[in-house]
């Protein structure tokens, strides 16, 4: 049996999780594939890649491919795949579900032909859900207190340290896409006369 703390951060996850399947459902068509804001050069981390996983640089399809970085689509993946990356935490064997078992990740995902879809996205959410009520279902102190391995980038941190930063972290970026769209759809205000 879990702890009341455990299950206190699993509701709040789900809480998170369920706002971020709503933003993924709600997100117009239209703004979908639409950077939220304009990646600049210095936030990119690694290579950026074509179709065949062949760097790119110093093109207009080089720009195209970095803005996904802040389109709604890549923002849910990359806070899905973090979520589900760091339930496991380098504790358990780790791989994403289909269709993104076996794909580039998030920091290396612009050699994809084209963004995921939302009803793919949708089925990580629930891929997700599921996630959170296995591990945090039986999550007991000790294992809340286990280390983070030397391979997890917040190694030496306890497990439990990792998991209660995810509802801030799922949360956050559910917000973030929440906020470009409705500013979308909302018609500008006129200035007073």
């Amino acid at each position: 049996m879990g702890t009341i703390w455990a299950d206190s951060v699993r509701r709040s996850l789900n809480e998170a999780v369920d706002l971020l399947g709503a933003v993924i459902h709600d997100c117009p068509d239209e703004l979908w594939r639409v950077p939220m804001w304009r990646v600049q050069p210095s936030e990119i981390v690694g290579e950026v890649y074509d179709d065949a996983g062949v760097p790119i640089s110093g093109s207009a399809r080089r720009e195209e491919r970095v803005q996904r970085w802040s389109q709604p689509w890549s923002v849910a993946w990359h806070a899905l795949e973090v979520l589900d990356y760091d339930l496991a935490g380098e504790l358990v064997p780790w791989s994403p579900p289909p269709p993104f078992a076996g794909n580039p990740h998030w920091q290396t995902f612009t050699s994809l032909p084209v963004g995921w879809s939302r009803p793919e996205l949708a089925g990580y959410v629930a891929h997700c859900r599921g996630r959170i009520h296995d591990v945090l279902g039986d999550l007991t102190e000790d294992g809340a207190a286990t280390l983070l391995p030397a391979t997890h980038r917040y190694a030496g941190k306890p497990y439990a340290w990792i998991v209660t930063s995810l509802i801030g972290h799922t949360t956050a970026h559910a917000v973030q896409i929440r906020q470009f769209t409705s500013t979308r759809e909302t018609p500008p205000v006129p200035p007073a006369a």
